[in-house]
């Protein structure tokens, strides 16, 4: 039997359905999060709570959205991997990169993360071998110097005017990189700058250790799966990220003796 519509039926569906096909995605009222041990940005507590200035501050963002963060214990290669099959929604700590941006949309940045170019502190009696480097071309000059950073890509885009830092060793951790300075077998190291405090704090050995150099200061930004967001809702996160607190003086930049984040160019020492 064919059903009939009433003229007032038949108009509601018309206003509704057109409605139904062209609804655009939107955030999802819970979003899946992924996290990983790396403290301070994401760690568990020692009452088991998950916790860390990324954990809070990507709280704060998706509450103010409306949206509930569903957190996901994932490598980060694993995270990725999900993402790009639209099975992941949200990562934190991301970095814009065009190849990303195939598969995911990026929030305004909410944070900053600072590289640097940490050394020793010369013991009693001995001379600081980095005093002589008086400026950063002079510096980026050096023969001999026994630098190291963290294996894969970093965002240091004055590596190519700078041979000395584009010739560091490649290690696979971070805390490898630390005790090979703290044991003299590296002059430097190029590390984030937040990761480098607490683990340097775990160690007892944060006076132990100087900033050489403010190398570069990445905005970082929320990763989202193409699928997981639409403009409005992105809209709503960027306004969130805007009415964020002014950031903890705890996680700013540490005082380095020498600045790259303001030097146009390394390349040439100026004259004498």
């Amino acid at each position: 039997m064919k059903r009939k519509f009433t003229p007032t039926a038949r108009r509601m569906l018309g206003l509704v359905l057109p409605l139904l096909f062209a609804q655009p995605l939107v955030a999802r009222e819970t979003l899946s999060v992924a996290w990983s041990h790396w403290p301070p940005f994401s760690q568990i507590a020692a009452d088991g709570t998950l916790g860390g200035l990324d954990v809070t501050l990507t709280r704060q963002i998706l509450g103010k959205a409306g949206v509930e963060p569903a957190f996901r214990n994932l490598p980060w290669a694993r995270a990725l991997y999900l993402m790009e099959r639209q099975q992941l929604d949200v990562a934190m700590g991301a970095l814009k990169t065009p190849e990303r941006e195939r598969f995911a949309r990026f929030s305004a940045p909410y944070r900053r993360a600072s590289f640097v170019l940490l050394s020793q502190r010369p013991q009693a009696g001995e001379p600081d071998s980095w005093q002589g480097f008086t400026e950063l071309a002079t510096l980026c000059q050096a023969k001999g110097l026994r630098l190291g950073k963290l294996r894969g890509p970093r965002p240091l885009p004055m590596n190519e005017e700078c041979p000395a830092l584009g010739q560091a060793s490649e290690y696979n951790s971070d805390d490898r990189l630390l005790t090979l300075l703290l044991a003299r077998r590296l002059d430097g190291v190029i590390m984030e700058w937040q990761y480098a405090r607490y683990r340097l704090g775990q160690l007892g050995a944060s006076d132990a250790i100087q900033c050489q150099v403010l190398l570069h200061q990445q905005p970082v930004r929320l990763m989202f799966a193409k699928e997981a967001v639409n403009d409005e809702a992105l809209a709503r996160i960027d306004a969130a990220i805007a009415a964020l607190p002014s950031p903890d003086p705890a996680f700013a930049p540490p005082r380095c003796r020498l600045d790259a984040t303001r030097t146009p160019s390394l390349s040439t020492p100026s004259a004498p």
